[in-house]
């Protein structure tokens, strides 16, 4: 069954733009706000944070979809914002990379209760990322089992995928079913809980979908390690709604050496949907933004940090904003 409707607020992103307006659908944190010293300015960071709120018959349900980087960031922004995590009902871990787990210590101490994390069991993995000039041996050294449960996660360690909500799924696991998505970055190891060390295909990589009525699925994909038309193929089926409302979120186009062929097809598949929001992302780069805007314009949208959307039918918002306590370092 599918819900009435969602609203979707960014808490962590890449940019911020001030000058960017409100629109009928996205409400933003712009110049007003910035310059008002009641609140203060909104912060960005290289992560990603969605606090994804769905709505049916009069009950809602709130998940955290990744953390960000760091937990002050998704913290501060959160109060500005009004937003209360102690409302969160469950949190979601797209897979274990920093700029989208960083966080998750402290956001789950905020929320203050005992909440499930699910999460594939490949997030923990060790991983390490060996350039001709540098080697980041362990980027996920943050990411535990055992401090994500003092801190009142209840682990969830899914392969396939769940239902959180009425039409509110986790992906499961993903194959990449389109061969221009097959292009990644290079020097990417990880070390499995055998002791196995091999080249990191991201196997733990998880998406959301959402059935909205009458309106389609939305698709949020953090960081694109599919595909982001692979995941949606993906999700399309799982939720068996051919209608594709739109996706947003990372698209791991923004890379050095990703090809231009990879990025103009992803542009023309996605807008082979006639969806209406495609909104690029985090790692998504200029590039396939352009690509989206010059072939889906009126679907294109910019999300940045503080970035609030809603579809469907939703109840009015009743947050205000608020002025933040949570230092910054």
């Amino acid at each position: 069954m599918p819900c009435d409707g969602v609203r979707i607020t960014v808490l962590d992103e890449n940019f911020i733009d001030i000058l960017l307006p409100s629109t009928s659908r996205v409400t933003r944190y712009g110049m007003d706000q910035h310059f008002n010293s009641k609140y203060g300015e909104i912060l960005a960071e290289n992560g990603l944070c969605f606090y994804v709120e769905t709505f049916s018959a009069g009950t809602v349900t709130t998940v955290l979809f990744d953390a960000g980087l760091t937990a002050p960031v998704v913290l501060h922004n959160a109060a500005l914002l009004g937003i209360d995590l102690a409302d969160v009902d469950a949190v979601v871990l797209s897979h274990g990379h920093p700029d989208h787990t960083g966080g998750v210590i402290g956001v789950l101490e905020a929320i203050g209760h005992p909440v499930p994390v699910i999460v594939h069991p490949g997030a923990f993995d060790p991983r390490m990322i060996v350039k001709p000039y540098v080697t980041l041996p362990m980027i996920n050294i943050g990411l535990n089992r055992e401090r994500v449960e003092r801190a009142g996660g209840g682990l969830i360690q899914a392969r396939g995928p769940i239902q959180l909500g009425p039409g509110l799924f986790t992906s499961g696991e993903m194959e990449t079913t389109f061969d221009f998505e097959l292009e990644a970055p290079t020097g990417r190891w990880c070390v499995h809980a055998d002791g196995a060390v091999e080249p990191d295909d991201i196997n733990d990589h998880q998406v959301l979908g959402i059935d909205i009525a009458g309106e389609g699925v939305l698709v949020i994909d953090p960081c694109g390690h599919r595909g982001i038309v692979s995941s949606t193929e993906h999700m399309r089926k799982l939720l068996s709604n051919e209608t594709i409302y739109g996706v947003m979120g990372g698209f791991h186009t923004g890379h050095p050496g990703i090809s231009a062929h990879r990025i103009e097809n992803t542009a023309r598949r996605l807008a082979e949907y006639s969806p209406q929001l495609i909104a690029p992302m985090h790692c998504s780069g200029f590039s396939l933004k352009r690509a989206v805007a010059e072939v889906a314009p009126d679907a294109f949208e910019l999300m940045t940090a503080g970035s609030v959307i809603t579809v469907g039918e939703v109840p009015p918002q009743t947050r205000k904003l608020q002025t933040s306590s949570v230092r910054i370092n």
